[in-house]
């Protein structure tokens, strides 16, 4: 009689099911067995998702996306805030040491011209876009990256007003300030001015309000903010003038530090 030895024990043909080859993998607990119920298994998986399952895993992968979308997005918008905050600020505190140190705020095409007045020529605005860089300051049209303004503000066109760069004035000493003495220039005031804020738009400073001839009005540095909309009222005050003598009101998604 021919016999096998299996993991049931010895198999001889013609007996029981668990006894023969032919049925060997209905044996309940035998490696085939096993087997057959595994691939049975893959099998019936290899059908694939019902569309309701694909349904419901998209719905749940949808909303994961747009939760992870806002929490991303916002993010993004207070780290952008936070650093044109920080660009405002460092700016603000360099014009204010170098007032400290020379007795003038930056704006001078001739920096050991004796008067404090705003001349003809003289900067009436900054600007961190460096394509402003030249002495005197030229007109606004070379900033070329700079934020329009809402009606009402104040803020002029400054197509044509007197912008020069930050670089000019903190950083090279493109005026001439004197470096020896009381009243030295000794900057480098800033290591380095970033072109735009984090929306692409130039700094601006109002340092027209910086003129002794205006004391009473108030000086700031400028981001537009996402919109890149000046909405912070800035006015051009006259000789006496005492208007915004408070802080300012901020407008709109602006990002200001007050100068003076």
């Amino acid at each position: 009689m021919l016999a096998f030895t299996t993991d049931q024990g010895p198999l001889i043909r013609g007996t029981t099911p668990c006894h023969d080859l032919s049925y060997l993998a209905n044996c309940p607990g035998s490696k085939a067995s096993l087997a057959m119920g595994v691939m049975t298994n893959i099998a019936r998986n290899s059908k694939g998702f019902t569309l309701l399952e694909i349904i419901v895993v998209l719905a749940v992968l949808g909303a994961l996306a747009a939760t992870l979308s806002a929490v991303v997005f916002r993010y993004i918008d207070d780290s952008n805030r936070a650093r044109a905050q920080g660009d405002v600020r460092v700016i603000a505190n360099a014009i204010r040491q170098m007032h400290l140190d020379t007795g003038r705020y930056p704006y001078f095409v001739d920096g050991t011209r004796a008067t404090r007045n705003h001349g003809p020529t003289d900067a009436l605005f900054l600007t961190s876009n460096n394509a402003c860089n030249a002495n005197p300051a030229p007109t606004g049209a070379c900033d070329t990256t700079r934020p329009s303004a809402a009606g009402g503000t104040g803020w002029p066109d400054l197509t044509s007003w007197r912008t020069q760069s930050l670089v000019s004035q903190l950083i090279e000493n493109d005026p001439g300030y004197t470096t020896t003495g009381t009243t030295a220039w000794r900057g480098p005031y800033l290591e380095q001015v970033p072109a735009v804020d984090p929306w692409g738009k130039s700094y601006l400073v109002n340092i027209i309000n910086t003129n002794p001839a205006t004391p009473t009005s108030w000086v700031i540095v400028v981001s537009a903010g996402p919109d890149g909309i000046l909405q912070t009222v800035h006015s051009l005050a006259g000789p006496g003038g005492s208007e915004l003598t408070a802080n300012p009101m901020v407008g709109g998604d602006d990002i200001i530090s007050r100068v003076k």
